[in-house]
């Protein structure tokens, strides 16, 4: 006869891994974007569970917990047999496209879906990426649409008094039209002088050339690792500029409120954050049509969109705005609008509302 221990004991333990289950928050130490996402969605669920949500870097040795995984990466490099069963997993796959030039990324989309068994949701943050891992063989099913979100309180409008104080100290001219782009979109991380075309740099170079001459008071102010090839690019041009390396992700806030207008050249993103922390801190923005844009602006309302590559229609769209005041503010408050919607404590709020939904809090 079995003892009655050893038939009770493993059903304690269960139970009381249950009881005790709490969800970690996966993400790298880097304090940059990655980082910050998983501070505000960690913070936003601890708010709706009334517990501690952990951000680790290794979640392999956890048993009965929910672990989102907020970067992919780690997932992907990391010893996934070793994670017990179980654990319910998810996954955020903020972006990515097959065929991109990049050696990991395709490594990636070689091994869908299978890479995805053991998760109950992969989160995606526009409609695009949802098609692209559907095409992949990933179930529409396992696909949470959750976008990426801003920070309310720390991205928003400067009055006139700082944003001249800003301008003045990176001696930007009054008669200025600045122009941002904080994206990385060089390879490396050194001074970035061979271009990742997923990111578009030669297309945003293809756009202030076509501005050049017709608006000569454009300015390019640009922020981040790998910028060299556009800082070559606009030497070439004859159009100055301003770079900005930061050191903490947050300093860019500064950034954004220097500018008057955002130009999004991207061939793909799963946003990118630029487009809500512009609206956030009241700059228009024009975008091609991939990612976040295309989900979330409405073309001459809220922004511009273009076709990806259409630099043409692009520069027509940034003439507008440089030529008609009433205009520009009729986009400007437009994403200060659509962006109320995007802060991150909802952002999170749907997170929660997804492990309710997969009865795992």
């Amino acid at each position: 006869m079995i003892p009655l221990t050893r038939l009770v004991d493993p059903l304690v333990q269960e139970l009381r891994g249950r009881l005790r289950r709490r969800v970690h928050y996966v993400s790298d130490s880097a304090n940059w974007s990655y980082r910050w996402d998983a501070h505000y969605i960690a913070t936003g669920l601890e708010s709706r569970l009334g517990d501690v949500v952990p951000i680790i870097t290794a979640p392999w040795r956890l048993r009965h917990q929910v672990i989102l995984f907020g970067n992919r990466a780690v997932w992907f490099a990391g010893p996934r047999d070793r994670l017990h069963p179980s654990n319910a997993l998810f996954l955020t796959w903020f972006h990515g496209e097959p065929d991109s030039g990049e050696p990991k990324m395709d490594e990636m989309f070689a091994r869908m879906p299978g890479i995805f068994d053991r998760m109950r949701k992969v989160v995606v943050s526009c409609v695009i990426s949802r098609q692209v891992l559907m095409a992949h063989g990933v179930p529409g099913e396992k696909i949470e649409l959750i976008p990426l979100g801003v920070d309310l309180t720390r991205f928003r409008p400067a009055d006139a008094e700082t944003r001249a104080r800003l301008r003045a100290a990176l001696e930007i001219p009054r008669e200025a039209f600045v122009i941002g782009s904080f994206q990385k979109d060089g390879i490396g991380w050194g001074d970035g002088e061979e271009p990742k075309p997923v990111k578009g740099p030669d297309l945003f170079l293809e756009l202030l050339e076509q501005l050049r001459g017709r608006h000569p008071n454009v300015l390019v102010m640009l922020t981040g690792p790998a910028r060299g090839y556009v800082k070559r690019g606009l030497e070439r041009l004859g159009i100055p500029y301003r770079h900005r390396f930061l050191e903490n992700y947050l300093d860019i806030v500064s950034c954004y409120q220097i500018l008057d207008l955002y130009a999004i050249t991207s061939r793909a993103e799963g946003g990118p954050k630029a487009l809500m922390e512009s609206w956030a801190c009241g700059v228009p923005v024009v975008s091609s049509r991939m990612g976040m844009p295309a989900d979330w602006i409405l073309d001459g309302r809220n922004g511009f969109l273009s076709d990806v590559g259409d630099t043409a229609r692009m520069a027509g769209q940034v003439g507008r705005l440089l030529e008609d005041p009433a205009l520009l503010a009729t986009i400007r408050d437009g994403g200060l609008e659509t962006v109320q919607g995007l802060d991150w404590d909802r952002i999170a709020g749907q997170y929660h509302a997804m492990l309710r939904e997969c009865d795992v809090i």
